[in-house]
């Protein structure tokens, strides 16, 4: 989120309540592991799509908007049969992965809600969330070329992937109530790379919010120039 209050911005300006910023223009963005942003896309209601330089293919304008967000960057990777891409459960969805899979020859990975994973004879959330199932404990499955996932955490984790699987399992160092000390937890590799390559946007926001450049204005789009210019300088720094 940018951040704006103004009232002239019209339907770019939306609310998440969830957010730092609350209210601001909402971006969705495609960056690296180490932070560097390559692609954004402003969301600008049903006009979202019309102003990205590459137009969705007939099947994916019929998709949500979290899954067209993702195909629209993901049409923009010069080689996509060699990227992968990771997101977290607010674009996650069986029918995106595999369409990303199939049209386009790229790995997916993200976690998802437990109602858009396409119904795979997986243990439900409930049943994984009960104090007999211990803190570690693993159940997937895999068709089509995607494999689904659940793991006990803290909470019970659902995931998607085409590119990493179950193996190697490690471990990690989980707090245990009972002995009032750390143990060791298992943990698929799966669960690893996830955590491993999902603080790319989040890197560049703290970059970003660290070093922003002191801008006062009146117009509205002046807030997204300023955004657009700290981005570039945090960019040329990574």
């Amino acid at each position: 989120m940018v951040a704006y209050k103004g009232t002239r911005a019209g339907n770019l300006r939306q609310y998440i309540a969830n957010k730092p910023d609350k209210w601001g223009y909402k971006l969705f963005c495609r960056s690296s592991v180490d932070g560097f942003v390559h692609d954004i896309l402003m969301y600008q209601g049903a006009t979202t799509f019309e102003t990205h330089p590459t137009s969705l293919g007939k099947d994916e304008k019929e998709m949500n908007i979290s899954a067209k967000v993702v195909v629209a960057l993901v049409r923009t990777l010069k080689d996509p049969k060699n990227s992968a891409v990771y997101a977290d459960n607010y674009f996650t969805c069986f029918s995106l992965a595999k369409h990303l899979r199939s049209q386009y020859g790229c790995r997916y990975v993200g976690t998802a809600r437990e109602n858009r994973i396409g119904h795979p004879p997986l243990r439900s959330v409930k049943e994984m969330e009960k104090k007999s199932v211990r803190r570690g404990e693993l159940d997937y499955v895999s068709s089509e070329g995607i494999l689904a996932a659940r793991w006990k955490d803290n909470r019970v984790v659902t995931v998607l992937s085409t590119d990493v699987g179950m193996e190697p399992k490690g471990t990690v160092l989980r707090y245990d109530k009972t002995s009032k000390q750390k143990k060791e937890v298992q943990c698929p590799a799966l669960i690893r790379m996830y955590n491993g390559r999902m603080g790319g946007i989040d890197k560049s926001d703290m970059l970003v919010h660290l070093y922003k450049s002191p801008m006062r204005a009146r117009r509205y789009y002046m807030r997204l120039f300023g955004y657009i210019l700290d981005l570039c300088i945090c960019n040329s720094c990574i």
